[in-house]
């Protein structure tokens, strides 16, 4: 097997070994996929989207490749990058599993969404499940956007999948989210907690795994995750200060109408003409 390719994805500035040490979702990686790999609704999606705009493609903030995987083993030439060095590592392991004309297509770098380098243009350029929403300032936002749209060929498009915000329900109630039993006898169970922050516009997720084995003692861990929350009509006023033009939303992956009791939003955008 060969090794997957760098692409030449930088921060546009020096990574050190504190910023690894420093990697605020290296907790959460490791449960991430036990709960999110079996996900694949938004897969057929963004395939069906590539084969229409063409190739190349750009993962933004790809995580451990729950979307970049498919989209390969399904002939696509595809980039992504992310921040985290966790969620890499789990890419990585992932594509040294494909066979080496899908390891051929795939290119991967660490780097920050706000100001990536990369010495290419791409078709279609996704952000998908919510990755957006780490982004919790509007600065940043509008940065990582307008960094997009310089990656972006002229008759491209850009996607963005958040979700719909419902600010109605309970705070601080724990809520069991499902139970899984691993290979290897581990039983973990996931609990999860809400709160919202109005006055910023975030909401703040604690996330509780149960682990534990016949022979060993129950053992907690616990992660957070903080994500900053957009209306439709911000969204669309935020891509077009970047650039950006809506042609789409849908409210679910099937690109059904977006509406105001959609779960999500499904944003289709191009270059502002």
């Amino acid at each position: 097997m060969r090794t997957p390719k760098k692409e030449r994805i930088s921060l546009g500035r020096s990574v050190t070994s504190s910023d690894d040490a420093n990697d605020e979702y290296e907790m959460f990686a490791k449960y991430y996929d036990i709960w999110y790999e079996d996900f694949t609704d938004d897969v057929e999606f963004y395939k069906q989207m590539a084969e229409a705009t063409g190739g190349p493609v750009l993962e933004c903030m790809c995580g451990t490749g729950r979307v970049l995987v498919p989209l390969a083993k399904e002939g696509l030439e595809i980039a992504g990058f992310d921040l985290s060095y966790a969620m890499l590592d789990k890419l990585t392991v992932k594509l040294e599993m494909l066979d080496e004309e899908s390891q051929k297509r795939v290119h991967i770098g660490h780097a920050d969404i706000r100001d990536f380098v990369c010495d290419r243009k791409f078709k279609l350029i996704i952000i998908p499940f919510n990755s957006f929403l780490h982004l919790l300032e509007t600065d940043d936002q509008e940065a990582a956007l307008k960094n997009a749209v310089d990656h972006l060929e002229e008759d491209g498009r850009l996607i963005m999948s958040i979700f719909n915000p419902k600010l109605d329900r309970p705070e601080n109630v724990v809520r069991h989210r499902g139970t899984r039993v691993m290979k290897h006898g581990e039983i973990i169970s996931r609990f999860e907690s809400q709160t919202f922050d109005h006055v910023n516009q975030s909401t703040t997720t604690t996330y509780f795994f149960d682990i534990s084995r016949q022979d060993k003692e129950l053992r907690r861990v616990t992660t957070t995750t903080t994500l900053r929350y957009i209306f439709h009509k911000e969204a669309i006023e935020l891509m077009s200060r970047c650039g950006l033009e809506v042609v789409d939303t849908f409210g679910d992956y099937m690109q059904g109408p977006f509406g105001s009791k959609s779960e999500i939003m499904v944003m289709v955008a191009r270059k502002s003409r």
